[in-house]
């Protein structure tokens, strides 16, 4: 009763969202105003302002980030091998595909859920999470996107480019700041954190909200086949390596260890279809993908709720 209870709210703000969009009371100019207002200010206000006050640890969490991505670079490998021989997808589509099933919704599903459920002692190292991932996965995928016309300048154009991108990113650059902010011991004048906390108030119900329009925007159509192969590898191969690397492999604190296996039994990241959309391939496939995982996600999440101590 109290898992439901913890999940519940997550799941009635998505919904309100969809139906939202679907029965047309907000047009779609609205509600792609709304996304904006919601990851490029308020969100930001809630992980600039965590991410200040936070408890840093001394080694900034490299173990925990190392017991993290080694599992999800094997399944990244392991999508690309898949891919690769039962689907026949070329180099570029590989990468896209992995990176769908790899690349976890931390940020929309994430912060809610794990504040929900978790509580906001779980909030730093899914705030670790979400601050590299970008900066993990997209340099992996566009290394393996672009290896078979590999030329060295290219390459670190793209990487340069990528660089560029993640620090004017709200998210990534508020998450910066806040670091620094922690780490320099900067004071924050107490009115304006009083309005941060505020503004950041608005991030999760917002967040939801978003998420239930933009499952409204998305069709399953012909790709239900690949879209189920990757789905599968998301909720059921990620989560299951994770558990390996958090509990057997890894020392980690069970709280944190816990965390990382709910981040990665969460629905494949909207990141990964605008990695499709860059590359021109895979849009449908990764688009039907993120429907699919995020509907079938409460199931491995919920166990994982239930089962990891």
């Amino acid at each position: 009763m109290l898992l439901f209870e913890g999940i519940f709210p997550v799941l009635a703000l998505a919904l309100a969202g969809y139906i939202t969009a679907r029965s047309g009371f907000l047009s779609i100019n609205e509600y792609q105003a709304l996304a904006r207002f919601t990851f490029n200010l308020v969100i930001p206000c809630l992980l600039f302002i965590n991410m200040a006050h936070a408890e840093i640890p001394e080694n900034f969490g490299a173990d925990f980030l190392l017991a993290f991505y080694v599992p999800v670079l094997l399944v990244y490998c392991l999508t690309l091998v898949i891919t690769r021989f039962f689907l026949k997808a070329t180099g570029t589509l590989q990468s896209v595909l992995a990176l769908g099933a790899t690349y976890s919704n931390t940020t929309i599903v994430g912060i809610p859920l794990v504040l929900q459920t978790l509580g906001e002692q779980a909030l730093l190292p899914l705030f670790l999470i979400i601050a590299t991932q970008n900066l993990v996965l997209f340099t992996v995928a566009t290394l393996f996107a672009e290896r078979d016309q590999f030329d060295l300048s290219t390459l670190l154009a793209s990487i340069a480019r990528l660089l560029k991108q993640l620090v004017a990113s709200p998210l990534t650059a508020s998450l910066i700041a806040g670091l620094a902010f922690n780490l320099l011991g900067l004071p924050i004048y107490r009115p304006l954190d009083s309005a941060l906390q505020l503004m950041s108030e608005a991030a999760i119900p917002c967040a939801l909200f978003v998420l239930g329009t933009s499952l409204h925007q998305y069709r399953v159509g012909h790709q239900l086949k690949p879209a189920m192969l990757i789905t599968a590898l998301k909720l059921i191969a990620l989560p299951l390596i994770m558990a390996t690397s958090m509990l057997v492999v890894f020392d980690v604190t069970p709280l944190w260890a816990k965390t990382a296996i709910l981040a990665a039994s969460m629905p494949a990241g909207l990141s990964a279809y605008v990695f499709s959309v860059r590359y021109q391939t895979g849009q449908a496939t990764i688009a039907a993908a993120s429907v699919i995982s995020t509907l079938l996600s409460l199931i491995p999440m919920t166990l994982v709720l239930l089962i990891v101590p």
